[in-house]
């Protein structure tokens, strides 16, 4: 019997734009990449060390254009975050069969001020750590225009 289990990280962004009143207007959901500070900051507090643990859990948005690379620390161009609302972790069987733990992240963004149009095209978790900002994963997707009459919900599950 092989007792080997084969996994990797996955994460997949949900963003949803709610008109003001709560209707769902558009849902896109975009697979990211895990960055190198993200999978080293997993590693460091697996292994005891980490100088401090996460203290903070946000989602920033930009409008960069570049693709997504694993030595991204930063967004292309950040225009705006969002603390999270919530993280939750949980156990559960994927339609394989397999046994994985789902962390997620959910944040909100307000609609913008009248007159403001955000064409949003890049997110990334940003894990505060000590002092130090830590951009876990990031995400390019096609352009999301957010504006006065839109809120942005986003919630971003990760999966190992």
């Amino acid at each position: 019997m092989d007792m080997r289990e084969e996994q990797s990280m996955d994460g997949v962004l949900t963003l949803e734009l709610r008109d003001t009143g709560g209707a769902l207007l558009e849902r896109r959901r975009v697979h990211n990449l895990i960055t190198l500070s993200g999978k080293r900051l997993l590693a460091n507090l697996l292994l005891g060390k980490a100088t401090a643990l996460p203290i903070q859990w946000a989602i920033a948005v930009g409008t960069g254009k570049g693709d997504a690379q694993p030595s991204d620390e930063v967004l292309g161009r950040q225009v705006d975050r969002a603390e999270a609302s919530s993280r939750e972790v949980e156990a559960v069987t994927s339609n394989t069969g397999a046994s994985l733990i789902r962390a997620t992240v959910s944040s909100i963004l307000p609609a913008l001020p009248a007159g403001q149009v955000q064409p949003l095209t890049e997110a990334g978790i940003e894990i505060t750590q000590g002092k130090n900002t830590i951009l876990f994963n990031r995400v390019r997707f096609d352009e999301v225009n957010r504006s006065a009459n839109m809120v942005l919900n986003l919630s971003w599950e990760i999966s190992f």
